[in-house]
């Protein structure tokens, strides 16, 4: 099996996030990730997931079901939505570079999105990070407003996430 750099999975993410946008969004922002998911087909709940997870998601017998930590804040719960939307995009794409790496997610079966440390640098963990970004703010609107000087926290009050995230976005993106 060929192996997959960042690189090659932070464009997957892109390229997955803008299939998104163009068959799903209703083109007002702020990116809705979970009427998006809804849309997709999966099912969402807001639940208490404990101390160490903000998200996750589970493969059923001909369905997906996400669920949400419902302590979070709602700007990251937003992005755990996205991030779980990720997983799940990345599982059902007919994407050719996607083909020696990913199967459906068996029943019972899933990911879990922790808020320590666990699974950092795993390449889906990479994808489905890099896929909420581009979701949540889309490439072309987000270099409009960095060309029009708006400050990360106005940036991050449109897109309604973090102000970390729309740095971590920027410096991705050498905006």
């Amino acid at each position: 099996m060929k192996s997959m750099t960042y690189g090659e999975a932070r464009q997957i993410a892109r390229d997955l996030a803008k299939d998104t946008l163009e068959n799903y969004w209703s083109g007002s922002y702020p990116v809705d990730p979970v009427a998006i998911a809804r849309s997709a087909g999966i099912e969402v709940y807001s639940s208490q997931l404990g101390v160490d997870t903000w998200g996750m998601l589970v493969g059923g017998d001909n369905s997906v079901t996400m669920y949400l930590d419902k302590d979070q804040p709602l700007n990251r719960m937003r992005f755990s939505a996205a991030h779980e939307l990720g997983h799940y995009m990345t599982h059902t794409a007919s994407d050719e570079r996607l083909a020696d790496y990913v199967k459906v997610i068996p029943a019972g079966k899933g990911y879990v999105d922790k808020r320590s440390d666990a699974g950092r640098g795993n390449l889906f963990e990479v994808i489905a990070n890099e896929y909420a970004g581009a979701l949540l703010m889309p490439e072309q609107e987000l270099r409009r407003m960095a060309k029009a000087d708006d400050s990360n926290i106005s940036i991050a009050r449109a897109f309604r996430v973090s102000v970390d995230a729309v740095a971590y976005r920027r410096k991705i993106l050498a905006l």
